[in-house]
């Protein structure tokens, strides 16, 4: 059934009609190959035993120069079952079998010497005969026919063809019944484990063990898209709670500065009033710019444009940007590298803001560029004393503010962007402190060349 006739089909009765023409094929096989065996094997006996009687009778037919009474009286029997005749080699009647009455058996094929198959017989039944040349005695170069009937193998056939197809029935019956069943169990349990899954998030352990292998595939397919659906949810509370924790303390110094202008009327308070309320709308501006371009990094909505760059550049531009005494350049002339030119800006003007923003007071901020192989490792170096280990493992969590001057200034973003962007470009970004000298590392940036 097309999937885009929009009509709904059922796993279960397509399944149904598949496993019935699958089994009736493969079984039908099988019971076409039976049917031959056992008829072969039936006819083979059958023919063993007409083979014997009928040398037999050869052997005692070519014993003398007449046929003797007592072979012949045994065939005067009422009801005999079995007859023959024999022909000269000109396929003239000589003698026939009294059970024979007036329609003895025909000769099958004068000409050929030892033969076996089905003949009707003069009683009008179905029968089997075999054929052989009489060599000695009265009806020397002659042809001796005897035949049986066969009505009970037929029987005994029809009999045996009859529980081969009822095994057979009975076999696609429990077959199907069984897949059913099996799908059936098998949904059931996925249905359950579905049930368990949590709606706010991953669970603790993988639901691949608890499902069987054949249904691995879809299961991981639907757990993907839930993965999916969970990070969407969590980046869409984490984007929730972010911007009522920035905009919280604007909204409240806006309303508090507003409210302390109209209630004087001085213009210099008005004036003031304005500027509180700017200050607080610029910080809005730049918390709420900083959370956007977060959420876009971690959903992967920008990707990186990587081209050459001259790295040494564009850290000397970011310097002079700064125009801070305090930043030390230890560069060469240049350093090419392949990168994003403006996710690579906001990591480097991110940490040199840090660095020189809550380093201490008059101390120098070292920008290095270390080789390691075909990478480029930049390194950012300033003293750190406040700094605690317990602070440093903070870094990057979202709103976590350092403790300076202007942190009230900041949304506390900075560092959350510079791992989300270093993750985009396949960069590593690490922190680490050692006798207050605060190292921040980003590594992996590959050289040209």
């Amino acid at each position: 059934m097309s999937s885009n006739s929009g009509k709904p089909w059922s796993l279960r009765r397509r399944l149904l009609w598949q496993l019935v023409l699958a089994f009736g094929v493969l079984l039908g096989g099988l019971f076409i190959a039976l049917d031959l065996l056992v008829d072969r094997a039936m006819f083979h006996q059958l023919d063993q035993v007409l083979a014997a009687r009928t040398t037999s009778l050869a052997q005692q037919l070519q014993e003398g120069d007449e046929p003797r009474q007592a072979v012949l009286s045994a065939w005067d029997i009422a009801g005999h079952t079995e007859f023959f005749a024999i022909y000269d080699a000109a396929g003239r009647l000589r003698m026939a079998s009294h059970n024979s009455g007036d329609q003895p058996l025909r000769l099958p094929h004068a000409e050929r010497s030892h033969e076996a198959g089905n003949i009707r017989l003069p009683d009008g039944h179905s029968g089997r005969y075999r054929q052989v040349i009489l060599k000695r005695g009265a009806f020397a170069g002659g042809h001796l026919v005897l035949a049986t009937e066969r009505e009970s193998w037929d029987q005994a056939e029809s009999e045996m063809h009859g529980v081969l197809w009822l095994g057979l029935l009975l076999s696609i019956l429990a077959a199907v019944l069984l897949c059913m069943l099996l799908l059936r169990q098998a949904f059931a349990h996925m249905a359950r484990e579905a049930q368990r899954l949590p709606h706010d998030g991953p669970p603790a352990q993988s639901v691949l063990p608890s499902t069987p292998s054949e249904l691995h595939p879809f299961v991981s397919a639907a757990y993907a898209a839930l993965q999916t659906s969970w990070a969407l949810t969590e980046r869409e509370r984490r984007f929730s709670r972010s911007v009522a924790h920035e905009l919280r303390t604007p909204v409240a110094e806006i309303n508090i500065a507003s409210e302390r202008a109209l209630a004087q009327d001085n213009k210099d308070a008005l004036r003031h009033g304005l500027q509180q309320v700017q200050q607080a709308g610029a910080r809005m501006q730049r918390s709420i710019e900083a959370l956007l371009a977060l959420v876009r990094f971690e959903s992967g909505q920008e990707r990186p444009q990587t081209d050459p760059l001259d790295l040494a550049a564009l850290l000397r531009r970011q310097a002079e940007a700064l125009a801070c005494p305090q930043l030390q350049l230890r560069l060469p002339l240049e350093a090419w590298v392949i990168c994003d030119a403006g996710m690579l800006e906001g990591i480097i003007s991110n940490l040199l803001q840090n660095a020189i923003e809550y380093g201490d007071v008059q101390t120098e901020v070292i920008v290095q560029l270390c080789d390691v192989g075909a990478e480029l490792v930049l390194e950012v170096r300033n003293r750190a004393s406040q700094l605690s280990q317990e602070a440093l493992a903070c870094f990057g969590e979202r709103h976590w503010r350092g403790q300076s001057e202007g942190s009230a200034q900041h949304a506390g973003l900075g560092l959350a962007l510079v791992y989300a962007m270093a993750q985009a470009l396949g960069l590593k970004v690490a922190f680490a402190l050692d006798a207050g000298e605060l190292c921040a590392r980003v590594s992996g940036l590959q050289r040209m060349g």
